[in-house]
């Protein structure tokens, strides 16, 4: 399996935050939308990395109630790995065990299409666990001729 299938698989489109925004205004997109990272784009619509729960909460305990006045782009993780739609599942949670991150954009020809967390990447190789199991089981009880 592709990126591009969890990508199409998804309802929402890119969900993303201007670098300009306002850490609370960034917190409450995420919790309005039940998700815990945001694709950070410049002024010119272009990716400049993701902030992530992660990132507000390091924010919070280092900085106490004056992080609240930061902007996004003063916690975006900048430089972080991107994948291509034609990534595998395979490949890109190898990329995120060893940047040990839970959040990937997905980038095609230089415009952000997507952003796919772990959790995605689980439940999209759990479908196909599951899928080959069911065509193992049908493929087992397939009826044969009988020998004359």
């Amino acid at each position: 399996m592709q990126v591009r299938e969890i990508i199409k698989s998804k309802e929402t489109g890119v969900i993303s935050v201007s670098e300009d925004a306002n850490i609370i205004d960034a917190a409450k997109i995420m919790r309005r939308l039940q998700i815990g990272a945001l694709v950070v784009l410049t002024s010119g619509g272009k990716l400049k990395g993701i902030i992530s729960e992660r990132e507000i909460v390091v924010a919070l305990a280092q900085c106490g109630k004056c992080a609240l006045e930061l902007n996004v782009r003063e916690l975006t993780m900048l430089g972080g790995p991107v994948v291509s739609n034609a990534h595998s599942v395979a490949d890109a949670m190898q990329i995120m065990t060893e940047r040990r991150a839970r959040h990937l954009p997905v980038v095609d020809n230089g415009a952000v299409v997507g952003l796919i967390s772990i959790g995605d990447l689980v439940m999209a190789r759990l479908n196909e666990e599951i899928t080959e199991n069911v065509v193992s089981q049908e493929n087992a009880r397939w009826p044969r001729t009988a020998a004359a």
